[in-house]
């Protein structure tokens, strides 16, 4: 659903419980129609209201898609998240609508009733479709009118999609942006050289102390125990019979599609990325001439061998094996995908690698795969889904012996010393030992009262329960407690200023005697890197570091050597020995980078469109006056 997609490209999201939000937003929210009345609106946008009996509807659909999928009612920190989202999406819609009247976009009653149908099929029948309005309370007119809207909304923004114009000479500079590379050198200057040198006497490291004292600052840590139970576990326990394999295989027919393939040979005759007409007038000739050459030798491989430009095929006669219709070009696939029968030749197909003569070859049509050749992927997916739940039951009694008084979690413990663990104390940007890095699971830690069970959460590794033993509030230590601390930094402040002005000598050495950054190798850290491209991964440089490391580097002549750049380690001085662009390839390349950048530049544009939309709106936030502070 576009809204959905929305939220990703303006305010990106990341779920930790097992939230089944795939039904799309018709289903998830139910009717937005505003029944009126005398209490204000929950929220006001542009003067259209909200009022809190559509948040009920909408909230109440999406709650049970919840407990649906974890079993379990969802905790206060959850609750608040969920409530968060909805009134962000139902504010969303409205503006979005707004928008869409204000464009004056119109949509007929054929496209409605076109759209219903669709979605009354995935229900079965019309009437499994009106028994489920009915058990969410909603009318079939206020559906109907949420189609509406929704199919207007949808043609707002692919008109806002469809505004982004990329020239060509916008797509070669994003390509080679991506596809440059550097051959370059870079000399580190570690501080820690000097560092142990430095002698620093306590009155001094006190004053340092006194005038830096936030840099002391402990934050704010908790510590929690968690219980973690992974699939894993169970695959010993699980069995998966021949008739579930099969009964699988029958009822998701469409995970068992294979589309049509074909295989073509062609030949090619290429002509620049720049061309003018007459280059291109030029190739069609010379391609019309190997057609009819053609007519008279019946032999397509002969002539590909001796005429096609695209090598790699051509020392196969021209043969590119088979392919699905989205593996090629449109202009290509379209001239292949329309041929009848095997050994016709299409007519001259020009496309952005130059004009083409295809011959069909071979055709695999579109079929379902068969119960032998899914049976792999079935046993699998029924694997996963029945360890998955095995894991899930298994940690729904765990929490409800907890909450119950009846387990604890060092009992737990003792029983199954591999689920349960009590990391050490951690801040809000740390990982919590033992599991992934995941900001919204810190997020609930730290918004849980000590003693309180969170929900069952959905992580990387299986299924979690955590309980907040203790919360230690951020604080500035006392000087008795920092005293080696803030000597040592304050030596290693030293050892930087000491570390800067040496890099300064070096460049005024290189720049002034003509020296080499390898001429420094004796003294420090030297280093030689081939074809580094800006989204390269360096050894031992990585966040912010790596960013500004990489736009120095970048924003180099081949040659020049860079003033000393900080990072977090020491000092760099960098040097590009080459720089590389393949423009060979971006002819082969433009068209589906075009496609890729495009849908890049879309999405941007979409999201500051929103955003701009956003920021105009007249909007009454009311939430205040239905809701509770969130702790």
């Amino acid at each position: 659903m576009f809204l959905q997609n929305l939220r990703k490209s303006v305010k990106p999201v990341v779920w930790i419980i097992a939230i089944g939000f795939v039904v799309s937003l018709f289903f998830t929210y139910g009717r937005f129609t505003s029944r009126g009345g005398g209490e204000k609106p929950l929220l006001e946008v542009n003067g259209e209201k909200i009022s809190y009996l559509d948040f009920l509807q909408a909230h109440r659909s999406a709650y049970e898609s919840v407990v649906r999928n974890t079993g379990e009612s969802l905790s206060p920190e959850m609750e608040a998240y969920l409530r968060s989202q909805i009134l962000s999406d139902l504010l969303s819609n409205r503006l979005l609508y707004h928008e869409a009247k204000r464009a004056k976009i119109k949509v007929s009653d054929e496209e409605v009733a076109d759209q219903m149908a669709k979605i009354m099929k995935n229900f079965g029948s019309r009437e499994n479709f009106l028994r489920y309005l009915q058990y969410q309370g909603i009318k079939y007119a206020d559906f109907e009118e949420e189609v509406r809207r929704q199919i207007a909304i949808s043609r707002l923004t692919q008109m806002i999609k469809d505004s982004v114009v990329l020239t060509d000479e916008e797509v070669k500079s994003y390509w080679i942006a991506e596809n440059e590379s550097l051959d370059l050198a870079y000399l580190f200057l570690d501080p820690e050289k000097y560092a142990s040198d430095i002698k620093v006497d306590a009155g001094e490291a006190k004053k340092f102390y006194e005038d830096n004292k936030e840099d002391f600052r402990v934050p704010e840590k908790v510590k929690v125990a968690y219980v973690l139970i992974s699939p894993e576990e169970f695959e010993k326990e699980v069995k998966i019979t021949e008739e579930e394999i099969k009964n699988y295989y029958e009822q998701h027919p469409d995970e068992f599609k294979v589309e049509e393939k074909r295989r073509a040979s062609h030949i090619l005759i290429s002509v620049p990325l720049d061309a003018t007409e007459e280059q291109k007038e030029k190739a069609r000739k010379k391609l019309q001439e190997i057609k009819e050459k053609l007519q008279k030798e019946d032999d397509f491989s002969k002539l590909a061998r001796e005429y096609s430009d695209d090598k790699a095929s051509a020392q196969k006669g021209g043969d590119l094996g088979f392919f699905a219709y989205s593996d090629m070009t449109p202009e290509f696939s379209k001239a292949v995908f329309s041929m009848k029968k095997t050994g016709e030749i299409s007519d001259i197909v020009e496309t952005p690698y130059g004009f083409h003569l295809i011959k069909l070859t071979g055709i695999e049509p579109a079929r379902k795969k068969s119960l032998k050749e899914g049976k792999n992927d079935i046993q699998q997916i029924l694997l996963e889904q029945k360890t998955g739940d095995l894991a899930l039951e298994e940690i729904k009694k765990v929490r409800d012996q907890i909450e119950k008084g009846k387990l604890t979690f060092e009992k737990y413990a003792r029983e199954h010393p591999e689920r349960v663990k009590f990391p050490s104390p951690f801040s809000r940007y740390e990982k919590i030992e033992g599991l992934s890095w995941n900001s919204q699971l810190n997020k609930i830690a730290f918004s849980l009262d000590p003693g309180k069970l969170s929900s069952i959460l959905k992580v990387a590794e299986g299924y979690l329960i955590m309980m907040v033993e203790e919360k230690k509030p951020s604080y500035i230590p006392p000087w008795d407690e920092v005293k080696e601390e803030a000597m040592d930094k304050l030596a290693r402040e030293k050892a930087k200023k000491i570390t800067a002005q040496r890099a300064q000598d070096i460049l005024k050495e290189i720049k002034e005697n003509k020296k080499k950054l390898s001429d420094f190798a004796q003294e420090w850290e030297y280093q030689v890197l081939n074809s580094i491209t800006r989204s390269q991964w360096l050894k031992g440089i990585t966040g912010e570091d790596r960013e500004k490391f990489i736009r120095v580097a970048f924003s180099l002549t081949e040659g020049e050597v860079s003033n000393p750049v900080f990072l977090s380690q020491g000092y760099y001085i960098i040097q590009v020995l080459k720089r590389q662009i393949p423009l060979e390839k971006f002819e082969q390349e433009k068209q589906e980078f075009r496609k890729k950048l495009l849908a890049r530049k879309q999405e941007e544009a979409l999201s500051t469109w929103f955003r701009e939309v956003r920021e105009k709106a007249k909007i009454v936030d009311n939430t205040s006056l239905f809701f509770a502070p969130s702790s």
